[in-house]
């Protein structure tokens, strides 16, 4: 954008901050809410730590890299927004819905903000998908990340809502093993 096409659109900047304001916020007491420690009953009258809040490594994961990153003029540090092709999506999920073995072009999270999701994990060996590693499970409070390429289903035990990131164009790409 050309600080010329902002200034004759002064009009429109007021919202558009605002909703990335508004944004800003709402993502930041969910990061707040979703990294305090919780704890649960078990039951028998003691307490338990509650799951991670966070399955898989952020650090290693292209979300927070600095590429692709602008900095709007006047911000607060710290206060930044994605460039084109950085993808956020409100996800509703059913009971027994399901996500076929599939991968993404580039990295994402997925905040459980409801319910009990299970995400298994494959590899490719001899054109066949082969089951890579236990099947992860993430419930309300967790976030997990995923790298590019990686495949993956998904699997919604309960009634699920999610806040799915994707730090490139969003892409769906269906990795079951075409039988002939």
């Amino acid at each position: 954008m050309s600080g010329r096409h902002l200034t004759s659109n002064l009009n429109v900047m007021p919202c558009v901050l605002g909703g990335v304001a508004v944004g800003a916020v709402a993502a930041s007491l969910a990061f707040l809410t979703l990294t305090r420690p919780k704890k649960k009953f078990d039951g028998s009258g003691s307490q338990k730590a509650a799951p991670a809040p966070t399955v898989g490594d952020p650090n290693s994961s292209g979300l927070f890299d600095d590429q692709g990153y602008v900095k709007p003029p006047d911000t607060p540090t710290g206060f930044t927004m994605r460039d084109a092709g950085f993808n956020t999506f409100l996800e509703k999920w059913e009971p027994g819905s399901y996500e076929p073995p599939h991968s993404h072009p580039g990295d994402d999270a997925t905040v459980v903000i409801e319910g009990i999701m299970e995400i298994k994990f494959f590899k490719k060996l001899a054109g066949d998908l082969v089951q890579d590693g236990p099947v992860l499970r993430l419930v309300a409070g967790q976030t997990g990340f995923i790298k590019s390429n990686r495949i993956h289903d998904a699997r919604y035990v309960t009634r699920c809502k999610l806040i799915y990131v994707h730090n490139t164009a969003f892409g769906f790409k269906d990795e079951r093993a075409v039988k002939k």
